[in-house]
């Protein structure tokens, strides 16, 4: 959470200092700059938010988050073969899967998946 507002509130102070840089570098106006202070911007806000998160989030949250995430990586596998033959059993697997991951995500008690 501290990180998303550390990356919203620092993205404007960086968007003017880069813009005044440019200014001093003798880029001349237009929209190919507006692009590169948008991108340089955008880039140091993001890396800044990802710091910020990085040291507000203890390890065991780190942990379980990087568990969910190799979880989801493996999930999108699953998904990818199950667009190309969605009657396979292992389908209907893949979707319960989904949704348990889903609900673990959003912090939700388990419910059994919907029928389609």
């Amino acid at each position: 959470m501290w990180g998303l507002v550390a990356g919203i509130v620092g993205y404007f102070p960086l968007a003017w200092y880069t813009h005044r840089r440019l200014d001093s570098f003798g880029v001349p106006p237009g929209t190919g700059r507006k692009l590169v202070v948008f991108a340089i911007a955008t880039a140091l806000s993001t890396a800044l938010g990802d710091g910020v998160s990085f040291l507000t989030t203890s390890p065991a949250q780190r942990t379980r988050e990087a568990a969910v995430h190799q979880q989801t990586l493996k999930l999108l596998a699953g998904t990818l073969a199950c667009s190309r033959n969605p009657d396979a059993p292992s389908c209907q697997k893949e979707a319960a899967s989904a949704h348990s991951l889903m609900a673990q995500v959003l912090g939700e008690e388990e419910t059994p998946p919907p029928r389609h």
